[in-house]
């Protein structure tokens, strides 16, 4: 896989988890295992400097 391609996976995985507010869900739709999500997730707090998304209640929402 090339990087290019990494990059708009991350991109995919980070709108969907925004829509979404669930790693599951966003999981679900992508059709990849809730672990990798979580990864993709990690990579892009990391990327970022940003948490993305916090827990709230029974799911997430956007960090403020």
């Amino acid at each position: 896989m090339s990087k290019a391609s990494l990059d708009l996976q991350l991109l995919r995985v980070l709108h969907t988890l925004l829509t979404e507010c669930s790693v599951s869900r966003t999981a679900i739709l992508l059709g990849q295992s809730q672990p990798s999500i979580s990864v993709a997730l990690r990579r892009l707090r990391e990327m970022t400097g940003d948490p993305l998304l916090v827990r709230s209640g029974i799911g997430s929402r956007p960090a403020s």
